[in-house]
Parts: C-alpha cells; structure tokens; sequence
C-alpha cells in the first residue's frame, strides 16, 4: 500500500528559474514536419555514399535503470504561444514563515489541526502556493477525512496541473474509497507525470488489478547496434530478430551526412521524430508476413497500439519520457491527457473510449 510522502526541502523552492525549451518539442512539431516512409528510408540508404553493412546481432542489449530519474514536484508549466514555459515556484519570506511553523507540526509534533492552520496561513499571504494546499489534503487524510482531502488535492491541481504530487495522493483516496474509475485515471496522470516513480508504479498495479485490469509495463529495450566499420565509409547495422527496421533508420540518423539537419533536428540529440520514422521502419519489416512473429514486448506493444493511432503517446511515454522524464513539463495538458488513455490502454488492457 503506497504511503505518504512529504515534499521537498523548501530551500529547493525559493528561487525561481526559467527553464530554456528543449530542443524535443512536442506533438505540435511532429505534425509540421515530414515524416519519411520505410521506402523513403531505404532510398536514402541505396542513394547514400556511405556503405551500410547489415548484420545480425549477437549479444543481449541490457535494460537500462532509469529509476533515479524523476521529475520535481516544485516546477510548473505555462504556454506562451505555443510554447511551454517552465518554472519553479518561489515562495515569500512571510508565507515561509508560517511554512516552517507547519512543517514542523506536521512532520515532528504530528499535530496536523495545528499545521493544518500555520498552511492555510500560507494560502493567505500566498495563495498561489500549491505545495500548502497538498500538505492540507495530506492532514485530512491522516484524519481520514477523504473528502475534504480530496477537495485539497484538486485544488492544488487546478494551481499546477504537472505536479505529480496530487494526482498520486487522490488515486490513493479513490482507491481507498473503491471508486475504481477515478483511482485508475488520476493514478494513469501520475505515471505520465513521472514516468520512473517507483511508488507510483506500485500504486498503479494494484489500482488496476482491483479494477480488474492487468496492468503491464516494460522497459522499451531495442535490440540493436550501429557504428562505424572498419572500412571506409561503412556503417554497420547490427540487430536481433524483429529489430532490423529499427536498427536501419537509427543507422540513417546517427551517420547519414546531414539528414538530421534536414528533417529540422540537431544530430546527436534524439527526437521524437526520428523515433516516429524508426518505429515506422520497425512496423513496416516486422508486419512482413514471410518473416518470423516477434516476441518482443515493445514490439507487440507498438503493433497493439498502431490501430488506434497510439504511436506518439506510445514514443513519449515508453521511450522519450523515461530517458528525460521533465519532457512532460513541455507538453499541454491535453497532450498529458492523451497520454493518460494511452497508459489506461496500453498498459491496463482498457479497450480506447
């Protein structure tokens, strides 16, 4: 059963930075820009210079250990035009104040009427400071008063819609409620929202599992290798069975003179569109009737969902977030909704409404 957290160290909160766009964007980008087919693909290669040398693969390409990566419930989002600006909430020297006075009836004196008052004390000097209307609900849910908790949390969200941080702790009032439908999608938010948390990964599987979903996650892993031969000008494509598609248009991105740069991206540096055109590439070999079924979860993962035109949720969600999980503070919200249907799906077994 997952167990309340406290927030972060305050002197984490007090200054306030503007954080630079990343260079990844988000769904917008990808559907301006073209994005290449599998035959398209295969005529850069035949056109090419360079000699690409496919192989097969022979050694097991490891699942990385993302789990310390996670994201920072004190930063918040705001668009300007188009653009996700993304900051980090400050708080006054008088709404700090009252902040100490809370924290320390809450964590040390475990009185939580007394620290319930000193965070509403924060609220009136302050009240665009969610973290107070979070430790709120978080005292009415030790009282197990989950409605007024849940009241709390929601506020807190309508003030900062990417903190993690609420949409965790109300799922647990849901599910503590047996209100199964709700628990499911504001538990979904949260793993959008950060996308490595342990806590709510667990949280999640036993949401689903009394919803009579079976949840299911993995690691996207892919099972390839591509660097320069020893021969002038060769590339060498290496895969494992169901992976050559793939393995080919990373090949493409990564040693291609100047495709990145054509497609409007910086070599070097994954995008979301190269992924899209790779996972194209994958669809297109492993759909091949005369070649072998994979049995690759990813793979099977990505052909579920390509009928009911999953793949970006399924790029952001299983491949780019989990590397950087603060992408999704670039993203709208109804993008981060779009995604929380995805999980929902892909990863609960739910058929898409």
């Amino acid at each position: 059963m997952f167990q309340h957290g406290t927030l972060k160290n305050t002197n984490m909160l007090k200054k306030l930075t503007l954080f630079a766009i990343l260079s990844i964007g988000y769904f917008m980008p990808l559907r301006a820009q073209v994005v290449h087919k599998p035959d398209e693909l295969f005529g850069t290669m035949k056109k090419s210079g360079l000699n690409y040398a496919v192989g097969e693969l022979y050694i097991d390409i490891p699942q990385k250990d993302y789990s310390k990566l996670l994201n920072d419930s004190s930063l918040y989002h705001e668009d300007s035009d188009g653009h996700m600006l993304v900051k980090r909430i400050a708080i006054t020297p008088e709404a700090e104040a009252e902040w100490k006075l809370g924290e320390k009836s809450f964590t040390q004196d475990k009185n939580y009427k007394e620290a319930r008052k000193h965070y509403k004390n924060v609220l009136d000097v302050q009240n665009d400071y969610y973290p107070a209307k979070i430790r709120i609900g978080q005292t009415y849910d030790i009282e197990q008063d989950y409605e007024k908790a849940e009241a709390a949390y929601k506020q807190a969200i309508s003030k900062n819609y990417v903190n993690y941080q609420p949409h965790l702790l109300i799922a647990q009032d849901y599910y503590n409620e047996r209100n199964y439908e709700d628990a499911v999608n504001e538990i979904a938010l949260a793993a959008v929202l950060n996308r490595n948390d342990i806590r709510t990964q667990e949280l999640m599987n036993e949401i689903f599992a009394d919803a009579r979903m079976k949840y299911d996650d993995w690691i996207f892993s892919p099972q390839y290798s591509v660097f320069k031969g020893q021969k002038d000008k060769e590339i060498k494509v290496l895969s494992k069975e169901g992976w050559s598609g793939y393995a080919m248009g990373k090949a493409i991105w990564n040693y291609e003179p100047g495709y990145a740069e054509g497609q409007g991206e910086k070599p070097g540096i994954t995008s979301a569109l190269e992924e899209k055109e790779c996972l194209q590439n994958l669809l297109y070999a492993v759909n091949d009737d005369s070649k072998p079924k994979s049995t690759d979860k990813a793979i099977l993962n990505l052909q579920k969902v390509q009928e009911f035109k999953m793949m970006d949720s399924y790029i952001y969600y299983d491949i780019l977030l989990r590397a950087q999980p603060s992408l999704v503070y670039q993203l709208p919200n109804n993008v981060i909704k779009s995604m929380k249907n995805y999980v929902i799906y892909a990863h609960g077994g739910s058929k898409p409404k």
